[in-house]
């Protein structure tokens, strides 16, 4: 029976190597190597890598090219350890991309025009194993809600998801300090107008709550008085959470200066 075993997979091996297999969900691949009917090696031409699968997922048409950009037109899953049934990154990386490219409502497309995300994470491949490389991924605050990824405290413009400038952060702190790209250039944050009285009331948000912090005649001055109480409340937050956040994002929160674009 093992002579018979070895002759069919001989004149199996015969028979595919060479052959090319039409699939379901992306282009055409070639049978490079083929070991057994469990062990058959692919290779696919339009987005170029090898792959090991089985001569029945190729027959039926299932096989999918890890390379081939399934998410939102741009994140393939890419060849690796790491793969799509790990809810906890997977999830993250899918939310990412769409909140970039493929936004599912008219506030999200705001906020996220001309945001963009490094072609290294693109591949799922690579932002998984970032994330496993950061000491807060799995971190939950003290209402057990995940840490966020955030894009903002890093960079000055908050416009790229990349491992440069990015990291995981409590909510309290990446709804704390967040660029508003919706903002005109010339508009200032931290105030309303009031026209009844002709002059700008300046007001911020402490644990939630509103403060008034007066009103003013000129916008410049209430901005003013919302920028000194915004930066000593980050403060104050940046303290509360030191040690459960990383070191570099505690110094920039301390040292943090509000700009016409923060909210």
């Amino acid at each position: 029976r093992g002579g018979f075993m070895n002759k069919r997979t001989l004149r199996y091996k015969l028979e595919y190597t060479g052959k090319t297999f039409n699939t379901n969900s992306c282009d055409s691949c070639t049978i490079v190597n083929f070991e057994n009917s469990s062990n058959v090696t692919v290779e696919f031409k339009d987005y170029p890598c090898k792959v090991k699968t089985t001569l029945t997922a190729l027959r039926s048409g299932k096989l999918l090219n890890p390379m081939y950009p399934t998410c939102s037109g741009v994140g393939y899953l890419g060849v690796g350890k790491h793969v799509a049934s790990d809810k906890k990154v997977y999830w993250l990386w899918y939310g990412m991309l769409q909140r970039v490219y493929d936004p599912p409502n008219i506030r999200l497309s705001r906020m996220y025009k001309d945001v963009e995300v490094c072609e290294e994470w693109k591949c799922f491949q690579n932002f998984a194993a970032w994330c496993y490389g950061q000491k807060f991924f799995n971190s939950k605050d003290d209402n057990g809600r995940k840490y966020h990824l955030d894009k903002d405290l890093l960079s000055s413009e908050g416009k790229v998801y990349s491992p440069n400038t990015c990291c995981f952060v409590p909510h309290e702190i990446n709804s704390l300090v967040q660029k508003n790209h919706s903002k005109s250039e010339n508009s200032l944050v931290g105030m309303s107008y009031k026209k009844l009285y002709n002059s700008f009331e300046a007001s911020i948000k402490i644990f939630g709550k509103k403060v008034n912090l007066g009103s003013y005649k000129k916008p410049e001055d209430a901005f003013e008085a919302y920028k000194m109480a915004k930066e000593q409340h980050i403060k104050v937050v940046a303290e509360k959470w030191r040690g459960k956040i990383e070191d570099e994002v505690y110094d920039l929160l301390i040292n943090y200066q509000i700009k016409n674009k923060d909210s």
